[in-house]
């Protein structure tokens, strides 16, 4: 099993001597080890030189005004570490105007530090005027001005501009620093310097901002069209369809630091995946440090609703589909949704989504489109069948296009036939060639698809990606790499390879699998490994330690990692045939900008399959059809119940309203459904179930049976059941008035769907009457999510096992909840006794897992004893932390369950993190993890004040396996986060000093 391709081979097709040519030259992601970290000198600043800043701020405001222009300007070079400096934000947004306002992280009555001696001690701004408007002598203009050439006019270089905007400089230092009350004043630069420096009615910083983070120098032109279209000038809805990897995310991040910087309003981005969303956290940290704003992350257990009200900084929510409805609904309660004048929403061809999540967000984008606030929404999406109706839907300008940087070529093989794919010509499947790797007898058993061959092409100096249809098939594929590609591909990049390999082990201990594949640089990539397992892939993916990941078709909807050549190991995900838009997204991985000409992707098929296969690539793009009527509990039930919650729509006919601006209104025909009877059926099962009740009843009163005539859309009859054998009419006009029952209001509060908050309201009950606090496994009972009860299923042996190493006090708890000694002796034996709820066993069996977490046992460990991969182990532990809040906002809208109020808060967050107590702050960090919160720890990075003081390479040197881009990208999260505290503080004083008159305080 360990032999070469060489033993199986008539001949070696592959030169083994040219592997050293072609490996590249790794990239420095870094940064130089002079730079200074941005608020390192703010951290370090003496306690008394803190208390004293106002003080001698009050001193030095009347020598400053005397300063002369020229030692002004001599001050205002000189090199600072933390930037939080905002500037040339358009007030009103219609007018051409600049305007310049500067902020510091310590300031005490809104004061700045005047004196230069001061202002070079304490270094609270990062650049210098001089520098953020590029006319300091030291830059270059000419390599400046062609950073983005598209717009940026060649009077950039003059010596008359840089004069009159050095001219503003020094006009602007005397404003903001000469008294208190001229600091909130802007300056209105003249119209010549406006036109010359603006990027898109941005600063021209950002421009710059934007080379230096992420290293582009021009935009592709249709990000320039797009950027200059009507919709984005004017705030009108926008649509932008391109394929993957068309440059979708900078037009979106431009359009985001414009809402912040010039309008000051908050942004919601929204994202499909939890991984995505902490991936666009890193990716705008530090364009949040520079330019002054914040960025908070609300996916999995993180966000709190309401958010924090800002006084001076504006805020990107960067947010799950789930997080971001409870997030826009906290807002919309507390009439704060105002404060929102960009929301974004990518993938948006998930409308269509039947798992739920396509229903969550056609309802958050109906409530935002009914209320009519002024929001401007932006979509980007893959290209799909029925763009012009998903624009009909948002009121959008729709932009299309087909562009890509990197050509693909496309292929069909088939056994030992290749075909190129040209769509435009008759003949689908073009220039055949033939497959011609002298592949022995042994190997074509093995590797019948030559997929080693079609590997060795370009690897280890260019990456693959292979698909593979089921999780199995990834691991089987690995294994089968390292059978038929070359031994010497062992000793590319094999001491980086050994650092993988440690950094895994002291993770989550190593794979099997992994320890044999990542030799040859092959892993595979599912969910069944845990989210730090995927990222040291991913980041060995991107140094190209890793030259194949064999993964499934998640991988092409979640993280950017393109590669020269896309394998398609069938035309299957799961058990369906391949639809044209997942080929699409699959495919778009293939090509790396910057990284070469073309790229290459590669459907493999059987000849039965080939004219499905066909059929398959001349179909039209996939539709996104509503499922707001199908999915019924985060669909129209939640639609309804938090429109009358929030008082948005409280009457039929307002209902009526609303609904008719969701998408299912636009596709009603189409779908042949009508969307007023939907509504009406809806309300009746909800007044059915107790969970509706009309403004006038005092409680809520279950439905025994109801009639509805509706002649014309304006009553619904309910005949109500208040006495055995006696019936009332309530009749449910057009404008009848609705409200929610508690129940209902506790499972929106929640997040919760109905059935859920029934059986927990049962729970709560029964555990109000019995509550074991000796042992925290009844608490963690209450905390088990009853959606995972179906994706565990219990092992008898393994659950006989973990019940009897109970203590007699845990076995209280578990005769309580309905399971006695009879049960278990049956599970001894693999046999599930009918003498106990199916569900009340299954839900146990996995508190039993969630407490060997608690108890700080490891992901792989639990994962082993209750023979589950660690990705399912991982998925519990994030659904158990966010369920665990629900849980506590559930008891939050009942009296009668006021005792648990205070309990589950603190409780749950510690079951968020589920690690000692000193690690719970470094797993604040976006990137950070249980195994390298450890490894931080042990280096002496315990607070994220550390963190955001340290060096990256030292950091890289004390931690095994930690890369120059991860490095860089905790430290730049350690400092957002020290800066959003400061803010929080900061915010804090002045709401607790706003009402006070400080001069009629007496001291006694």
């Amino acid at each position: 099993m360990s032999n070469n391709l060489n033993s199986y081979f008539d001949l070696n097709i592959f030169d083994d001597d040219n592997w050293s040519s072609n490996t590249l030259i790794e990239a420095n992601v870094g940064v130089s080890p002079e730079s200074v970290n941005p608020i390192t000198s703010m951290l370090s600043l003496d306690d008394t030189l803190l208390t004293n800043i106002e003080d001698k701020v009050c001193d030095e405001i009347q020598d400053l005004n005397s300063i002369e222009d020229e030692e002004a300007e001599s001050a205002f070079k000189t090199q600072s570490t933390s930037n939080l400096l905002q500037i040339c934000r358009k007030q009103p947004f219609e007018q051409e105007i600049k305007t310049m306002k500067t902020t510091d992280l310590i300031k005490s009555s809104d004061k700045s530090l005047e004196d230069e001696n001061l202002w070079k001690q304490s270094s609270l701004l990062d650049m210098t005027f001089n520098e953020f408007y590029n006319v300091d002598d030291k830059i270059d203009d000419t390599s400046s001005s062609d950073i983005f050439d598209i717009d940026i006019s060649k009077e950039e270089n003059k010596l008359e501009d840089k004069k009159s905007i050095i001219d503003d400089i020094n006009t602007t230092k005397k404003i903001c620093f000469g008294n208190e009350k001229s600091m909130k004043e802007t300056i209105q630069f003249n119209k010549k310097t406006d036109n010359v420096y603006s990027f898109y009615g941005l600063p021209v910083v950002v421009k710059q901002l934007i080379r230096k983070i992420k290293g582009f120098n021009t935009l592709y032109s249709w990000q320039d069209e797009c950027l200059q279209l009507d919709a984005v000038k004017n705030r009108k809805n926008l649509i932008y369809a391109l394929p993957t990897s068309g440059g979708k995310t900078l037009v979106a991040e431009i359009l985001m630091l414009k809402e912040i910087v010039c309008n000051r309003k908050n942004v919601i981005f929204i994202l499909p995946f939890v991984a995505i969303v902490q991936e666009k956290i890193q990716a705008m940290t530090p364009f949040a440090i520079e330019l002054g704003f914040l960025v908070e992350e609300y996916a999995a257990a993180k966000g709190h609703y309401p958010p924090r009200k800002r006084r001076k900084k504006n805020t990107i929510y960067i947010c799950t589909i789930e997080k971001a409805l409870g997030l826009v609904n906290s807002l919309i309660e507390l009439k704060r949704l105002n404060e929102i004048g960009l929301l974004i929403v990518d993938e948006l061809h998930l409308l269509g989504e039947s798992s739920g999540r396509g229903a969550t967000l056609e309802g958050l984008l109906t409530k935002i489109m009914y209320i009519n606030e002024d929001i401007h929404i932006v979509g980007m999406s893959a290209t799909i069948g029925n763009l012009e109706e998903v624009a009909q839907f948002l009121n959008a300008e729709l932009y299309t296009g087909n562009f890509r940087p990197i050509k693909i070529e496309e292929y069909v093989k088939c056994q030992d036939n290749m075909w190129l794919i040209d769509i435009h010509k008759e003949e689908l499947l073009t220039d055949m060639k033939k497959i011609d790797y002298p592949y022995s007898k042994k190997a074509i058993v093995i590797d019948p698809d030559k997929i080693g061959g079609l590997v060795m092409d370009i690897v280890p100096k260019d990456s693959c990606l292979i698909f593979c249809s089921n999780r199995k098939n990834c691991e089987n594929i690995a294994l089968l790499m390292t059978k038929v590609l070359f031994r010497s591909l062992e000793k590319h990049k094999k001491a980086e390879k050994e650092k993988l390999l440690n950094a895994l082990i002291k993770e989550e201990g190593l794979c099997p699998i992994l320890k044999q594949t990542i030799k040859f640089g092959v892993a595979y990539h599912h969910s069944g490994l845990t989210s730090e397992e995927r990222r040291l892939l991913e980041d060995a993916f991107r140094e190209q330690v890793l030259c194949v990941i064999c993964c499934t078709s998640t991988l092409a909807a979640g993280i950017n990692l393109p590669a020269r050549r896309v394998i398609l190991r069938s035309p299957y995900v799961g058990n369906q045939f391949l639809s044209i838009s997942k080929y699409k997204q699959m495919i778009g991985r293939a090509g790396r900008a910057g990284l070469g000409n073309i790229g290459e992707s590669i459907l493999i098929c059987r000849n039965h399959e080939l004219p499905q296969v066909k059929e398959l690539l001349m179909s039209k793009m996939d539709d996104s059809l509503s499922t707001l009527h199908i999915e019924k509990d985060r669909g129209i039930n939640n639609l309804i119940l938090s429109a009358i919650l929030l008082s948005i729509a409280t009457t039929r006919f307002e209902l009526y309203a609303l609904i008719a601006k969701s998408l299912l209104s636009v596709q009603q025909k189409r779908l042949n459904v009508n969307i007023k009877q939907i509504m009406d059926e809806t309300i009746r099962v909800l007044f059915i179930n107790g969970v509706l009740k009309i403004h006038t009843m005092d409680k809520c009163n279950v439905i025994k049976s109801i009639s509805i005539t509706i002649p014309s859309q304006e009553t619904i009859c309910i005949e109500e059941s208040e006495v055995a054998n006696k019936k009332q009419i309530i009749a449910l006009t057009s404008k009848t008035k609705l409200e929610l029952c508690d129940l209902g209001r506790a499972a929106i509060k929640a997040g919760i769907d109905l059935q859920s908050a029934y059986e927990l309201y049962e729970d709560l009950k029964i555990a109000q009457k019995h509550l074991i606090l000796t042992d925290y496994l009844h608490l963690l009972y209450l905390m088990t999510p009853y959606n995972m009860i179906n994706q565990i299923q219990p092992i008898g042996s393994v659950y006989y096992d973990a019940i009897i190493r109970l203590s007699e006090v845990q076995m209280e708890i578990v005769r309580l909840i309905g399971i006695n000694e009879s049960v278990i002796s049956k599970l001894h034996c693999g046999i599930i006794s009918k003498n106990v709820d199916l569900k009340v066993l299954q839900r146990f069996y996995v508190t039993l897992m969630i407490y060997e977490l608690w108890n700080h046992h490891t992901i792989h460990s639990v994962a082993e004893k209750y023979q589950v991969n660690k990705g399912i182990i991982q998925n519990l532990l994030n659904t158990v932390s966010s369920f665990s809040f629900s849980v506590v906002r559930f008891c939050q809208e009942f009296d009668e369950f006021w005792a648990f109020r205070d309990l589950l808060n603190t409780f749950s967050k510690k079951l968020s993190y589920c690690c000692p107590s000193e690690l719970e702050i470094l797993l604040e960090l976006p990137t950070v993890k249980m195994g390298r919160a450890y490894q931080l720890y042990n280096a002496g990075y315990r607070t994220l004040q550390s963190i955001a003081k340290a060096n990256p390479y030292e950091m890289q040197e004390k931690i095994q396996y930690l890369t120059k881009r991860t490095a860089t990208q905790i430290i730049t999260a350690a400092n957002l986060l020290v800066l959003e505290r400061v803010e929080n503080l900061k915010d804090e004083v002045e709401n607790i000093l706003e009402d006070i008159d400080l001069s009629n305080i007496k001291i006694f």
